[in-house]
């Protein structure tokens, strides 16, 4: 052999050897494509929202500056107060006015502008000014609408949260991640609001004016680098001390998820809030998938069988399938709770007998519960069967106290004429034992 084949042969032995090597070791997706970092944040919270799963934190229940996440609440209260009043005319005053700073629609003192448009303003394009003259509108001072929106955040439950501002100008709100969370799910449920947040862009009448979303995930302009198609709106804002939050629901084939991430930094390229959500919600579409995690009529354990001679066991099984929202490389960390309603079951047994439940488990959370059937019947043995009933019947406390019944009182009555035998045969003995002289005229008769 040449030395030219006897490369050739060691290279395809080599090739041979690492295509086994690729078939027996598995490959870890997760490991492969770990979550991305959330480092430049101060506090996230990712959630899945059809499996109701949280899919990653950072500091979710860390106090933290809230920013322009009060929007929020201010948007879904004025949807609700002004649901029925979209075509009100508002009179902008100066009052209205005091105290704004920052991102503006140009409102001044004496303009006129109806409810509908400065929601959009508002929610859409995120104008301060606009959240301002709305609070007036609808509390009658800015002080009393902030009353509001403390009231609702405490009947949501929103323990770590406070507010001073409806547009997130002052630095005394405070909230968490978490609490974001829970008040995004409730805005979620608004249509109004969630029309609102989700327009990429509106035409104003007030000056010809054409908005576009704040939200860079929703606004398509050619220099957006942070566009994102799937978002479907919420909130997005900075503060004057250079941190960002993004609050974005963003669906896909179906798949919801809801990314909140506050006191992100920002630089003059680079704005890590909408970095950080626009990586995570891509990382999930990727490694996420509602898997089936158990099949229909999957086999789970056996149950002994008595009172059978053909039959020993049956096999316990689910009619159902179960799936759930996982990552991939999922399925081999799932475990199994089995609770079974007997430890034997006793024949004949029908197949399909339902005998209990598994509940699918998956990092400490039960995924789902699903009944268990016998997977085969087993027939009853009557030789078995009758040895059975009447071990069941002599064992019984009734027959057991009938049986000692009869055994006491046939031993007392056996006793006792064993004693009056004794005692009668007794008696002739000792009659037959004595010598008894014959009266006289017997003697002679003799």
């Amino acid at each position: 052999m040449t030395n030219r084949h006897w490369k050739k042969r060691t290279l395809c032995l080599l090739l041979v050897a690492f295509s086994l090597f690729l078939l027996i070791v598995p490959v870890s997706a997760e490991d492969a494509d770990p979550m991305p970092s959330m480092e430049e944040a101060a506090s996230v919270y990712f959630y899945h929202i059809e499996s109701d799963r949280v899919i990653g934190t950072k500091n979710e229940s860390s106090r933290i500056g809230a920013g322009a996440s009060v929007k929020i609440m201010s948007g879904l209260l004025f949807c609700e107060i002004f649901e029925n009043r979209m075509n009100e005319n508002v009179l902008v005053t100066s009052q209205m006015l005091s105290g704004l700073w920052g991102h503006r629609m140009g409102l001044q003192s004496g303009d006129e502008i109806t409810v509908k448009e400065l929601l959009y303003g508002a929610v859409c394009a995120s104008y301060n000014d606009a959240f301002y003259v709305l609070a007036h509108t609808a509390a009658g001072s800015l002080s009393a609408f902030v009353e509001q929106m403390n009231a609702r955040a405490r009947n949501l439950g929103l323990e770590n949260t406070y507010f001073t501002d409806p547009a997130g100008l002052d630095n005394g709100s405070v909230t968490t991640a978490e609490d974001i969370a829970r008040l995004s799910m409730k805005a979620y449920e608004n249509r109004m609001y969630m029309q609102l947040c989700g327009t990429e862009k509106y035409q104003l009448s007030f000056d010809g004016l054409l908005i576009y979303n704040r939200n860079a995930m929703i606004a398509s302009k050619t220099t957006n680098a942070y566009h994102n198609p799937n978002c479907i709106g919420m909130s997005a804002g900075s503060t004057k001390s250079g941190e960002g939050s993004v609050v974005a629901l963003v669906r896909k084939d179906g798949e919801t998820y809801l990314c909140v991430v506050l006191g992100a930094r920002e630089t003059d390229k680079t704005e890590y809030s909408y970095v950080i959500a626009n990586s995570l919600v891509k990382w999930a579409f990727r490694n996420y998938a509602y898997r089936e995690i158990v099949s229909a009529h999957k086999s789970i354990c056996t149950l002994p069988v008595t009172v059978s001679d053909l039959t020993e066991e049956v096999g316990v099984c689910t009619h159902d399938s179960l799936a759930a929202y996982l990552p991939v490389g999922a399925e081999e960390r799932i475990e199994y709770s089995i609770r079974l309603t007997y430890s034997e079951l006793e024949a004949p047994v029908a197949e399909g007998t339902h005998v209990g439940y598994v509940a699918v488990i998956y990092e400490g959370r039960v995924l789902g519960t699903l009944p268990l059937y016998t997977s085969a019947g087993a027939e009853r043995s009557s030789i078995i069967g009758s040895l059975k009933s009447l071990k069941a019947l002599t064992s019984s406390r009734p027959v057991l106290a009938g049986i000692i019944f009869f055994v006491v009182a046939v031993t007392a009555w056996i006793t006792i004429e064993t004693v009056i035998t004794v005692r009668r045969r007794h008696k002739w003995d000792k009659y037959f034992s004595q010598k008894i002289e014959l009266p006289p005229d017997m003697m002679r008769r003799k």
